[in-house]
């Protein structure tokens, strides 16, 4: 009886033991599975966000070459779907998506819902992403937030300037006014070039206002005659608009002003 009991005893330490394990082992991979949803789901976040922005890793002889969804269509997408469907009223030309692609046939809106299940909401007006993670929308201390950009104005409202000089280095002077710069650029999904814009006065100083989304535009300088028609000299640059900097684009014609 004594041997029994000793057995009973060492028996129940075991299974003890074993229960304390279990239960260790099963608390890490409770760990395991949600520190894995939490990286599925914030590296999904970021591709989205380069989706909207783009990657400005992306480089080609020097100049950044993405600038997503905004550089394309010159305006933040209504909801994510946009990033996969283009919208309507919005032209081929502008449109280059998708910019998002599920990662599996059967389930085309994937990429809406992060790895708990929940769909990404989507705050045009804050520029953020959430996702709720393991809570609801009632524990927001559980929610994981990635933000767009600081404002909407460095990725939609660019400046660009310049100078505008001859063959020689010379400035316009009084003939600054037969000079104009044309930019044309994504606006609402569509390309847009509004009028001329006439350097400032004769040092040939020209700036474009803060209304250029970021992305790689046409901009052209032209040298016209008196009459306004016709032409005498044209000059066709790409510019590079980064968000939120100065951007400077200077011309030197091919004449010399008269």
């Amino acid at each position: 009886m004594k041997q029994d009991g000793v057995l009973l005893i060492e028996l129940l330490i075991v299974i003890m033991i074993i229960g304390i394990l279990v239960a260790g082992a099963v608390k890490t991979w409770d760990t395991v599975i949600v520190q894995t949803r939490f990286n599925k789901t914030t590296e999904e976040m970021q591709q989205i966000v380069y989706a909207i922005v783009g990657n400005p890793e992306l480089i080609s002889e020097g100049r950044r070459t993405d600038f997503g969804y905004i550089g394309d269509m010159g305006v933040l997408p209504d909801s994510l779907v946009d990033l996969a469907i283009k919208p309507s009223g919005a032209s081929d030309t502008c449109w280059r998506g998708p910019y998002l692609r599920s990662k599996f046939a059967d389930n085309q809106d994937d990429f809406l819902h992060d790895a708990w299940g929940n769909r990404y909401i989507y705050d045009k007006d804050s520029l953020v992403i959430i996702s709720y993670a393991s809570g609801t929308n009632l524990t927001p201390d559980k929610w994981i937030n990635m933000r767009i950009a600081k404002s909407d104005s460095v990725l939609l409202r660019n400046a660009i300037s310049g100078y505008i000089k001859d063959l020689t280095g010379n400035v316009p002077g009084f003939q600054f006014g037969r000079l104009r710069v044309y930019i044309t650029y994504p606006y609402n999904g569509n390309l847009w070039t509004p009028i001329g814009y006439i350097p400032q006065d004769g040092s040939g100083f020209y700036q474009i206002p803060p209304d250029i989304p970021q992305g790689n535009h046409r901009i052209k300088c032209i040298y016209y005659e008196t009459n306004m028609i016709d032409t005498v000299d044209y000059m066709e640059k790409f510019v590079c608009v980064y968000p939120g900097i100065p951007n400077t684009v200077d011309f030197k014609l091919s004449i010399k002003f008269e």
